[in-house]
């Protein structure tokens, strides 16, 4: 796989998790799918975007941070909590409590905060200066509250690179990412840049104690029971609506519930592209669910 990184560079964003006023620091790559697919829409090649996509060595991961270095998820479980004395024990209870806060590290600490070493509270303080909310009041004749995330880095996704790829994330910069895009929100300035070298061994290798999901995603039926033997994960469950022009109304999309990045396995799985189309809805909805994984040692 010819892997690179995309980085995008936000000024404001809203990247809503279910409500309005309130925003988050990064999105998956369910999210960017469905931006590209749109992008691809409006330029006249969708079906040959969704051709490319659901090639074998198509991948895509959800974004996190990128400041001075990429960041990866943080590790579910990890680090693993201390077998406490007596004396101790609130102040690692309250380490505990601080690393369970962070959803990503920094690549250059990944493996000392796998073994219990990294200094978790000056980690959680740079994730709370990374991201920052705030909620705007939007006035008129129905003022309403929208919650507005502004960055000090950059958000990056790693992906198969390709031509067409290149040309819709190059379009996607100027069309905006995530919601009120009409007030100006979720434009960003691209860079694709190549993996540093060890995450990209890392990325190659199949052989390691954990392999960590990169993106949100789903096993295929045939692949789940072999994911699932020693792994340690966290679930999400993937909903809403799509909008039907002959109905001229929102309907639900069937429910997805897949593993959320961070999770870990023994075993990668290649994962699909799900259509979760409404019943009787007169185009497919896609529903970005394939792996990319991390080989790490414990």
């Amino acid at each position: 796989m010819a892997l690179k990184i995309y980085r995008m560079h936000f000024q404001k964003a809203h990247f809503g998790d279910g409500y309005l006023n309130t925003s988050v620091g990064h999105f998956e790559a369910s999210r960017l799918f469905s931006a590209l697919c749109l992008e691809a829409l409006k330029n006249d090649c969708l079906d040959e975007f969704i051709n490319e996509a659901e090639k074998e060595s198509f991948v895509l991961s959800d974004a996190f941070p990128y400041v001075g270095e990429p960041y990866l998820p943080k590790p579910v479980s990890y680090p693993k909590a201390k077998k406490f004395d007596f004396k101790h024990f609130q102040h690692d209870a309250n380490s505990q409590k601080i690393a369970d806060s962070l959803y990503a590290v920094p690549l250059s600490e990944f493996q000392s905060f796998v073994n219990g070493q990294a200094d978790v509270e000056e980690l959680a303080a740079k994730q709370a200066a990374f991201a920052v909310t705030t909620e705007v009041t939007k006035k008129g004749e129905d003022p309403y509250e929208v919650a507005v995330t502004s960055f000090s880095g950059a958000l990056y996704v790693i992906a198969e690179q390709s031509q067409l790829l290149d040309q819709l994330m190059m379009s996607l910069q100027f069309s905006g990412l995530g919601g009120k895009r009409s007030a100006g929100y979720g434009s960003f300035d691209l860079e694709i840049m190549d993996l540093p070298d060890e995450m990209s061994s890392r990325m190659q290798a199949d052989q390691g104690d954990w392999q960590l999901l990169l993106a949100t995603s789903l096993p295929r039926n045939a692949e789940l029971e072999e994911a699932m033997n020693n792994a340690a994960y966290e679930i999400k469950k993937d909903s809403g609506f799509a909008y039907s022009e002959s109905e001229q109304e929102l309907l639900r999309k069937q429910d997805l519930y897949k593993f959320k990045a961070g999770s870990i396995f023994k075993n990668k799985y290649k994962g699909a592209i799900v259509d979760v189309r409404p019943t009787n809805f007169a185009h497919p909805v896609y529903n970005f669910a394939k792996g990319l994984f991390y080989s790490f040692e414990v």
